[in-house]
């Protein structure tokens, strides 16, 4: 059974359940961007690529929490949830279990013996890359569909392509990269010196009692990254995986001493109050989180109160109104309506007004109620016609609305400008001659 004593045990639940979040999103279309559909899953609602200023506010509240997140608790992330130390981890786990599996020396034995773990190494590794390859294309293209089309052997191409290129990324990388990709290339790593402060959780060691270090050199031995947290807490290599923690505790807690290496938030380490031991120790990170709470509601707010369905509509200001035969007044629109429920829809458009009675005006169009596909959009001509009676002359304000018929809570509307003419007395004459002839 497993312990919760060290941070190796905890590490190794908080890695396995990030895995399997990894894993899931895009299954359950969490978070996925769904390129051939120009779709993007966030959470329990659908946005559209064209509903850019969204797609950017979601973007922003990710790598805005991603930034609070490294400024509260330093490279957690890296050592305890990137897949980057995982796969390293389980490569070398995995690589020791196959030694013992087959009686191997974990140093030494024969060339035929280290021939074999390598190439079982290097297939499993392979299937893994290949499984990690799916996952990240998952992310950008329906994950069932593709297990439908690997199943029947028709994946597209561009799909296999993706999926094996970056298998064999993951595959150098496992092989050969390993922990030098952390210090020498991973962007995330050379982000941390712009955004730690003095407050930032660290992995101090106690200069201050550098006297009872007996220099087993314990924590240098079971660093993963093989640096000397003695030398300071700042180095760039290290991922705050705790395993020098573990060590110092093991060996010390023997000579019934404390621990001479701890996580600590910043050179200080107060942590009386229960806020302070999350990591909330000044007024600044109070305020942050205030604003990261305010900005995260407020785009769910506004995401939650979007209507599936868009309409803009546009006048025709050359000929701004004409009289029909009728003796009624028109007024010409070229309107856009869009989809963007998952299912096709049928939309009926209507005039409303404050002011004016509804049955006061005809809409004339070539289809209305308008069956539109998901996703679809379709620009039409419209002419919206009166008798004139209770307008006044000039502008007038109307509302243009789209109801969909399947769902009647699916419904929006767009702002329109009516034109009469400037003077009663004018229409009038005009109507005289207009029956004269």
């Amino acid at each position: 059974m497993l312990s919760l004593t060290t941070y190796r045990s905890k590490r190794r639940i908080i890695q396995v359940v990030s895995t399997i979040v990894i894993i899931l999103l895009p299954f359950l279309s969490v978070l996925r961007l769904d390129i051939p559909t120009l779709r993007i899953y966030f959470l329990n609602s659908v946005l559209w690529i064209d509903e850019f200023y969204l797609l950017f506010l979601v973007i922003m509240l990710i790598l805005w929490i991603i930034i609070i997140f490294s400024m509260l608790y330093g490279r957690v992330w890296c050592g305890w949830m990137c897949p980057q130390t995982v796969l390293n981890e389980l490569e070398r786990w995995f690589e020791k279990w196959i030694k013992r599996r087959l009686r191997i020396p974990t140093k030494g034995g024969s060339w035929f013996q280290r021939a074999v773990t390598y190439f079982i190494l290097t297939i499993s590794i392979g299937l893994v890359s290949l499984s990690i390859g799916f996952n990240l294309v998952a992310y950008f293209v329906d994950p069932y569909r593709m297990l439908f089309e690997i199943a029947r052997g028709t994946l597209g191409t561009v799909e296999a392509g993706f999926i094996i290129g970056v298998a064999i990324l993951v595959w150098i990388d496992i092989i050969f990269w390993r922990e030098k990709f952390c210090i020498k290339a991973c962007p995330y790593g050379m982000m941390q010196i712009a955004i730690t402060d003095l407050h930032t959780q660290i992995v101090r060691y106690q200069t201050e009692r550098n006297d009872e270090c007996i220099n087993c050199k314990a924590c240098i031995r079971d660093c993963m990254m093989k640096i000397d947290i003695r030398t300071s807490p700042y180095q760039t290599e290290c991922i705050h995986c705790g395993d020098c923690v573990d060590s110092c505790v093991r060996i010390l807690s023997r000579l019934n001493k404390p621990t001479l290496i701890a996580f600590s938030w910043g050179e200080k380490n107060k942590q009386n109050r229960w806020y302070e031991k999350l990591g909330f120790v000044d007024a600044k990170r109070w305020i942050v989180l205030c604003l990261t709470v305010v900005y995260a509601v407020g785009l769910m707010t506004v995401i939650e109160l979007r209507q599936p369905v868009s309409i803009t509509a546009s006048g025709d200001r050359f000929t701004l109104y004409r009289i029909g035969s009728e003796d009624r007044i028109y007024n010409d629109y070229a309107v856009k309506i869009s989809n963007r429920c998952l299912d096709e829809a049928v939309f009926n458009l209507a005039v409303t007004s404050e002011d004016v009675q509804t049955n006061d005006f005809k809409l004339h169009t070539i289809e209305n109620p308008l069956s539109l596909k998901s996703n679809q959009a379709q620009t039409l001509k419209i002419s919206i016609s009166t008798d004139g009676r209770n307008l006044h002359p000039g502008p007038n304000r109307l509302y243009l609305t789209a109801t969909n018929l399947i769902d009647k809570k699916v419904k929006t509307e767009t702002e329109i400008v009516f034109f009469m003419p400037e003077s009663n007395s004018n229409f009038m004459n005009t109507k005289s001659s207009l029956n004269k002839n």
